[in-house]
């Protein structure tokens, strides 16, 4: 019987712990454990988990890292089971998530699900959706959602086997912003086997005041400056070998449009120097 570990991070996630961890424990499919990894908290995250959750498969860590990315990376060092998940402190998920995974082909290296953006009043902003497949190779579902220009980078996507992340040493980069789209870019290069199932079974809060999103303005600046670091360390290692030129072509015109989305966020004189950037990877991919 598969277990699934699911890690969530958390830094003064106290208004929507309860609700996060609610919807794990409520999960019809039962063989799973909840790796908490609390980031340097000052609010009573702690005291909510302590009063309300007497479980346990709640394993509970408290680190002082201030960085997502090595909160995850904690994270992943502490499970147990065999199929590793994220879910952010600010999200949930539905009852039926582990469950629909469970029934999976076990060969897979990851299983993606769909997610829709939701706000306080239920109704949703976005939805993460892809189409339904099985059994494909990692590069193959990539050039799919590049194709579609679809989202595809948010790590709470994916079910990954614990086997094969292991064995690839992932690691979400550290000290860095957009941490998901660099390491989840690299594991779909690096699977032999992925499905995509149909089932909505996570829910991306959206909140101007969002714990784990809130942004200012020289944070954008440094996740516009770290997608160029990703996408040309991914362009290096990756593109730079792939011989069918279709697939080459829609991956280069994806990595492309991702860092255009980040000139529109940028103020001047920012903004010039960010296009020169745009500019002279549109000269060397193409």
């Amino acid at each position: 019987m598969k277990k699934f570990s699911i890690i969530v991070p958390s830094h003064n996630g106290e208004k929507y712990v309860f609700r996060c961890l609610s919807s794990i424990l409520q999960q019809i499919y039962s063989h799973y454990e909840i790796i908490f990894v609390n980031d340097n908290s000052t609010d009573h995250t702690f005291d909510i988990i302590n009063r309300n959750f007497h479980f346990s498969n709640i394993k509970y860590y408290e680190v002082s890292f201030n960085d997502i990315s090595k909160v995850r990376n904690y994270g992943v060092s502490k499970v147990t089971g065999d199929s590793i998940l994220f879910v952010d402190v600010d999200d949930w998920i539905e009852k039926n998530l582990l469950e629909k995974l469970s029934l999976q082909d076990s060969k897979n290296d990851m299983i993606r699900y769909q997610a829709i953006m939701v706000d306080n009043n239920k109704h949703i902003h976005e939805r993460y959706i892809t189409d339904e497949f099985y059994n494909i190779n990692g590069m193959d579902a990539l050039n799919r959602f590049a194709e579609n220009f679809e989202i595809y980078s948010p790590s709470w996507l994916y079910a990954y086997d614990l086997n094969f992340w292991v064995r690839n040493n992932f690691k979400f980069p550290e000290g860095m912003l957009q941490e998901d789209f660099a390491l989840t870019s690299l594991i779909l290069s690096k699977a032999e086997t992925i499905s995509s199932i149909s089932y909505i079974g996570y829910n991306y809060y959206k909140s101007s005041n969002s714990i784990m999103r809130n942004d200012n303005y020289l944070n954008q600046v440094k996740k516009a400056y770290d997608i160029l670091f990703h996408c040309d360390k991914f362009f290096n290692e990756i593109i730079m070998n792939v011989q069918d030129q279709t697939v080459r072509s829609n991956l280069v015109n994806y990595y492309l449009s991702v860092i255009e989305n980040k000139v529109n966020l940028l103020n001047k004189p920012e903004k010039e120097e960010y296009k020169k950037e745009l500019a002279l990877r549109k000269k060397r991919w193409r």
